[in-house]
């Protein structure tokens, strides 16, 4: 079977040294995203403090088959500026 590494990425990087095994391409799409659910699940703050929410799958050598971003558009409504007028990083 072959080996996939899927790395984290937000407020910090999570290399994934290990590794796991799974039959074929789309099983480790699917296990990335219920490893990116179960992230954001343990750690939804993390999402809202980083400027992206990553995950990279690579094979062996490094090779990297595809990507997860996830992000948060704030609505102006929604956000509070400063003094200046330049959002605060609650607003990005």
């Amino acid at each position: 079977m072959p080996h996939y590494f899927f790395h984290l990425e937000h407020v910090r990087v999570v290399k994934d040294r290990e590794g796991s095994e799974h039959a074929d391409l789309e099983a480790a799409k699917l296990h990335a995203v219920k490893t990116v659910a179960s992230a954001l699940a343990d750690e939804p703050q993390a999402f809202w403090d980083s400027d992206v929410f990553r995950m990279t799958v690579s094979k062996r050598d490094g090779l990297v088959l595809f990507t997860i971003e996830m992000f948060a558009t704030m609505a102006p409504a929604g956000g509070r500026r400063s003094p200046k007028g330049t959002p605060t990083r609650e607003t990005r």
